[in-house]
């Protein structure tokens, strides 16, 4: 092994322990006391004693209702048919922590919720797989600083009228974050904030395959009535509605994600979702417009995109970018790469169609360093969408624009390829478009 790749071993390495840290409270906060829970032994007792290793609780929920703030709960591998109310908030310091053991799979089922989250605060989830429950799969309402990390849910509600239901659900929640989550099969979307959810972080998370079946409205992730929240680094696909839905929302950021293979658009501003910022994503293949601003979102940023292969032989609206009359106020569109592929429309700019980029930029002054190219991912058809040697995407994209994220999808920080003329602007005429960071070492 080369001495670079040693390094590069012992600083992934190094994140990684790092990030186990984070999870578990280890890192920045004082040792606090643990709880166990383990309901395949028969020395389990959930009475207000019991916790210890010789006599953990039988079930998760017993351990709610005797904890306090600075106290973890590790769960050992099992399923636990029950649902989990968190009685207590943690504090800053002294978060609750609710984790699956090291290696363990803990799968709790078969009741409203696997975890109800309400009127508490700073409440951290972690390692658990949540399936087939009534209703939401979890449940966070009124509350701030929840962390929910490295989760699975799946198969919430029922796909029939009005038992429908989202996989996470986040209800007039601040501060919180929703990272590396697997959500997937769910009856309505896979991951939401709704009724005024402010100032949250939906990261890293993969939600697919979600559907209602009755109708054609679950989203991978969707955003109704909540603001100011960043919405990156995220991967959606397969979906019965758009990839990344933004209804009534202004004000959110959207950067980083990949999103294809959706059966509306891949990133969709909606309802007077103003102010919103679409940033450096992928967007391939969905059934309909590529990336959609419309109904009135005014004022939103689109740039650093790139936008290939969408509403090909679509029944409804197409294009790769469609920005319908009642948005284009305030709106802008730069630094894109997009690509026809077969698409009927290429570009929609104040409801008008138009079938090349060059058309577009005369009639609109939109997009005027857009790139019209096959971008060249490396397998799209695998859903690989990292960049290969010579795209165009490449040390060309526009990093002044505010909310620019400096690092890709995988937190690779923005790098020069050396065998690539820097044709982009602002602090770092480097940046490459799309979600993907081509790095010369890595190849890739």
């Amino acid at each position: 092994m080369s001495v670079v790749a040693v390094r590069r071993f012992g600083a992934e390495m190094a994140l990684a322990v790092c990030a186990l840290l984070f999870v578990s409270g280890a890192v920045g906060a004082p040792s606090r006391s643990i709880r166990y829970v383990d309901g395949s032994t028969a020395r389990c007792s959930n009475s207000a004693g019991s916790g210890s290793l010789k006599q953990p609780f039988c079930t998760i929920g017993g351990a709610a209702a005797h904890i306090s703030a600075g106290v973890t709960v590790k769960v050992a591998a099992g399923i636990y048919r029950e649902r989990v109310v968190v009685q207590a908030s943690g504090t800053a310091r002294r978060p609750i922590v609710f984790t699956a053991a090291p290696r363990a799979r803990v799968v709790i089922s078969g009741q409203k919720n696997g975890f109800s989250i309400s009127n508490r605060n700073w409440i951290r989830l972690n390692g658990f797989t949540v399936t087939r429950t009534s209703e939401y799969g979890i449940s966070v309402s009124d509350a701030s600083h929840v962390t929910l990390s490295n989760n699975r849910v799946s198969y919430a509600g029922r796909p029939i009228s009005g038992q429908a239901q989202y996989g996470i659900r986040l209800g007039n929640v601040t501060r919180s974050r929703v990272i590396a989550n697997t959500v997937d099969h769910n009856t309505n979307s896979g991951i939401a904030l709704v009724s005024g959810s402010f100032g949250n972080e939906v990261k890293g998370n993969r939600s697919f395959a979600n559907a209602k079946v009755f109708e054609r409205a679950a989203s991978g992730i969707r955003l109704y009535t909540s603001h100011a929240n960043a919405v990156h680094q995220n991967v959606t696909y397969d979906n019965e509605d758009s990839g990344i839905e933004l209804d009534k929302s202004h004000d959110n950021v959207v950067s980083n994600n990949i999103s294809y293979s959706n059966a509306d658009h891949g990133i969709d501003a909606t309802g007077g979702s103003s102010g919103t910022r679409i940033l450096a994503n992928s967007i391939y293949g969905n059934l309909t417009a590529g990336i959609n601003v419309e109904g009135g979102s005014t004022g939103v940023t689109v740039a650093n995109n790139i936008s290939s292969g969408n509403g090909i032989d679509s029944p409804r609206t197409d294009s790769n970018i469609r920005v319908d009359a009642a948005s284009v106020p305030g709106t802008s569109l730069d630094y894109d790469v997009v690509y026809l592929g077969g698409g009927e429309r290429f570009l929609i700019w104040n409801s008008l169609s138009y079938r090349s980029l060059a058309a577009f930029q005369a009639a609109t002054g939109q997009e005027r360093h857009g790139i019209e190219a096959d971008p060249k991912w490396s397998n799209k058809a695998a859903g690989n969408f990292r960049l290969s040697a010579r795209s165009p995407a490449i040390d060309s994209a526009d990093s002044s624009v505010r909310s620019q994220p400096r690092a890709d999808i995988r937190g690779i920080r923005r790098t020069d390829d050396p065998a690539t003329p820097n044709t982009g602007v602002g602090p770092r005429r480097y940046d490459d478009r799309g979600a993907f960071e081509f790095h010369p070492i890595r190849g890739r």
